[in-house]
């Protein structure tokens, strides 16, 4: 492709001195943009990459510091005034927001122009830091998930806990449960670097890999782990009596989703003293143990890693300040539906055991 050439107005040393001389991520995207374009080593499409651009952005940059020099290319210019953007405009604005119906802040300024609001892109970007908008990769939700379901089990959590035939004797414990999938296949994550820098990650494809079951207690913070070679009811069934074991004398109550290799109440392998409480379908966003993997992936993130055993250590040297800290734990298993659930049984509980 065609490399593109800036030439004049200003010197390649003026843009520079006033790239180094400005503190504004805006105008430094602009003057870097100006910059390697006078290099005349890269297309506009390649500018747009390092910039973290659109080709077109690039391309109206450029007319604009061919036509006004470096003080043309910063002029801040609305088409329309940030005040009539209304409140109602803004409430749908952060409705839209939070239903992640636009992927660009294009799409955005599409939008408002069939509002009849008409703002420069400028201004679009005005208004997504009023209403404390930020760009962020979304959180897979299954296609089949039924989001009604989700609140029912949370309105409903407390009298599912009431349902359960519990002994009426001994300490409650209350455990959510899950698994994660480590192996050497790699995966690539954002990451910080150096305006004008593209980031390399090392990677290859090796399908190797194990499992980690984790459970954390809502009552005492505690956190199991048990690292096993793969997923299975017999491997379940071992995490289970793991769990057990931390007070042999309470009644475990484990929350947990519905995967084939996950027992079912009244099942063989559900030992003695524990009681399954499973999640609606595809909704793994109820689970709290759930927020414990994001470190995990960010840990494990664009690197090259040799062997299991490696991951497995780098698994283990994220989750250790967990079971060290329960503090830790505790934020993790903020979710207001589970802990005022929890709280509400556990003190019927208590009083009609005093009583």
């Amino acid at each position: 492709m065609k490399k593109l050439k800036v030439s004049g107005p200003a010197t390649p040393e003026a843009v520079e001195a006033a790239y180094q001389s400005s503190t504004e991520k805006r105008d430094r995207e602009r003057l870097l943009a100006i910059r390697l374009g006078q290099q005349e080593h890269y297309t506009l499409q390649e500018i747009g990459d390092i910039v973290g651009r659109g080709r077109a952005t690039i391309a109206r940059w450029v007319k604009a510091y061919r036509a006004g020099g470096i003080s043309g290319l910063l002029r801040r210019q609305y088409t329309g005034s940030r005040g009539r953007v209304s409140e109602s405009l803004l409430e749908e604005l952060r409705k839209g927001l939070h239903e992640g119906r636009w992927k660009s802040a294009g799409e955005i300024h599409r939008w408002l122009g069939e509002q009849g609001i008409a703002l420069s892109r400028s201004g679009v970007h005005y208004w997504l830091s009023k209403v404390r908008a930020s760009w962020k990769v979304p959180r897979k939700s299954h296609v089949k998930k039924d989001p009604d379901a989700e609140e029912t089990f949370k309105a409903t959590f407390g009298s599912k806990l009431d349902a359960l035939p519990l002994p009426a004797e001994g300490p409650v414990r209350m455990w959510g449960l899950d698994e994660h999938r480590y192996g050497l296949l790699s995966f690539i994550r954002r990451c910080w670097t150096l305006r004008g820098h593209r980031p390399k990650a090392a990677y290859h494809t090796k399908y190797e890999w194990g499992y980690v079951y984790a459970a954390a207690d809502v009552v005492t913070d505690d956190l199991q782990v048990l690292y096993t070679p793969t997923v299975s009811l017999e491997w379940t069934q071992a995490f289970l009596q793991q769990v057990a074991a931390t007070d042999p004398e309470a009644v475990h109550v484990v929350l947990l989703d519905r995967a084939g290799y996950h027992p079912k109440q009244g099942d063989e392998a559900v030992p003695d003293r524990i009681y399954l409480v499973p999640f609606p379908p595809y909704c793994p966003e109820l689970n709290p143990i759930e927020g414990l993997w994001d470190p995990v992936k960010r840990r494990l993130a664009n690197v090259a890693w040799d062997t299991v055993e490696k991951v497995q250590a780098a698994i283990t040297e994220v989750l250790k300040p967990f079971w060290e800290q329960v503090d830790r734990v505790r934020a993790l298993l903020g979710a207001e539906w589970l802990t005022q659930g929890v709280d509400t049984f556990l003190t019927a509980r208590n009083r009609l055991i005093l009583t």
